[in-house]
């Protein structure tokens, strides 16, 4: 059982050489803080061979809720992965933002709880994920509410403000750099979720 963090080839390359040596290997991924393990609401994806999961899994429970994702031991971390993806980016925009306002002279605490509500509001935007899932997976990106173009719009003043101001550009940069591509690749009229469509083929 393999708590550690990492990518998820060497998970899958770690399960190889359990194999080769009579072990069976069990990837997972903590998915809270170490204050909070084994408190309420603490969680944990677990991947590997089912039966050796399954055998463990009431000790595992002390730990937290363990969410078993199938028999590909990389599946727990690459979870791992993509949720701290969100967490880490979305910890860099709120420190952005907070030195964006912060350069104009306004103190951070008259900015900070009106941007955490930001945050929190996200789920309002786009429900449970499960709608998003599905027009994602189809290719569908209705503009009837916002557009590419709108939203890249924004995004590049966001990038001269913060030029303008003297703070980092390399978060506002990479941003406007996925509206300017969604764009460039025919999606302006689109959805802001087209963006997914130029994320995904790496271009």
């Amino acid at each position: 059982m393999n708590l550690s963090s990492d990518t998820p080839d060497a998970s899958r390359e770690a399960a190889e050489w359990a194999a080769k040596h009579g072990a069976a290997f069990v990837t997972g991924g903590v998915m809270v803080p170490a204050p909070t393990v084994g408190g309420r609401g603490a969680y944990v994806f677990y991947s590997g061979p089912r039966d050796v999961f399954a055998l463990h899994e009431p000790a595992l429970k002390v730990i937290g809720e363990p969410k078993y994702l199938g028999g590909d031991p990389g599946l727990a971390q690459l979870f791992y992965q993509a949720h701290l993806d969100v967490f880490l980016t979305a910890l860099s925009s709120l420190l952005h933002a907070t030195a964006l306002v912060t350069a104009a002279g306004v103190p951070a605490a008259e900015f900070l709880p009106g941007a955490l509500e930001t945050l929190t509001g996200i789920p309002t935007m786009i429900g449970d994920g499960l709608q998003l899932a599905r027009e994602l997976e189809a290719g569908e990106h209705p503009g009837d509410l916002s557009t590419a173009l709108m939203m890249g719009a924004t995004a590049d003043h966001i990038l001269r403000t913060s030029t303008q101001t003297g703070v980092d550009i390399e978060l506002p940069t990479a941003v406007k750099s996925h509206y300017d591509r969604t764009i460039a690749a025919g999606h302006g009229t689109k959805n802001w979720t087209a963006l997914y469509e130029v994320i995904k083929a790496g271009r």
